[in-house]
């Protein structure tokens, strides 16, 4: 049984929804870095052992902070946004602190997204994706993991061990991101608009819709 959303017909529309460029384009960063992540665990690059954990990890801090900033742009219609506070602010924690007060439904949902001529069906996704608490952690993790720590806990060369779990994680993680990512919506919060985004095929474009609801299918039905 899956959960279906109403009926969307794209529009042109800019009244109470972003179409900043800024979003398709860290859209596309976002499927770009999951995919060298997915390079480098499958050893189609030079590197192995910590460096490429190293490597991942590295993609995961640049990801969430695309995911934070891609959620300011998707809502700069909210005048709070607007403030050079929210435009200069880089932390990924920081933000999403701060928009979960403006708007509690700002983080992307995962989403199967048909579309047909000037519609578009959405159907809800149940499946495991990087919540909100889940971006929080997993950029604690990248900041422990991108730091040599104290000289004292000073390690380069891990054990098998300790690279399995690492390799675990950024797997887990991996997955997660690429649930949420590859289809999802954003809603607005004031009005039924919104922004829809679907990765294809590696060598194609990410793409983004914007979208308002269809008033001739109100509700949201099962089947």
């Amino acid at each position: 049984m899956s959960e279906h959303y109403a009926i969307l017909r794209q529009t042109k529309e800019k009244v109470a929804v972003n179409q900043d460029p800024k979003y398709t384009d860290m859209m596309q960063e976002i499927k770009e870095r999951l995919y060298a992540i997915e390079d480098v665990l499958s050893g189609r690059t030079a590197l192995s052992g910590s460096l490429a954990h190293e490597f991942c990890f590295l993609q995961f801090r640049f990801i969430c902070e695309c995911i934070a900033y891609a959620c300011v742009i998707a809502h700069a219609y909210i005048k709070e946004l607007q403030s050079p506070k929210f435009q200069k602010e880089w932390s990924a924690d920081m933000l999403m602190k701060s928009l979960d007060k403006l708007h509690q439904d700002f983080y992307p949902k995962p989403q199967t997204i048909t579309v047909t001529e000037n519609r578009v069906q959405l159907d809800e996704i149940h499946v495991p994706y990087l919540t909100k608490d889940d971006l929080k952690k997993l950029n604690g993790i990248c900041g422990d993991k991108l730091h040599r720590g104290s000289p004292e806990k000073y390690a380069y060369n891990l054990t098998p061990e300790c690279l399995a779990v690492d390799r675990q994680t950024i797997i887990n993680f991996g997955n997660k991101i690429f649930r949420l990512m590859e289809s999802h919506l954003m809603s607005n919060r004031d009005k039924p608009r919104y922004i829809l985004c679907r990765f294809r095929e590696r060598s194609a474009p990410a793409e983004v819709w914007y979208a308002a609801a269809d008033d001739n299918v109100a509700t949201t039905s099962s089947v």
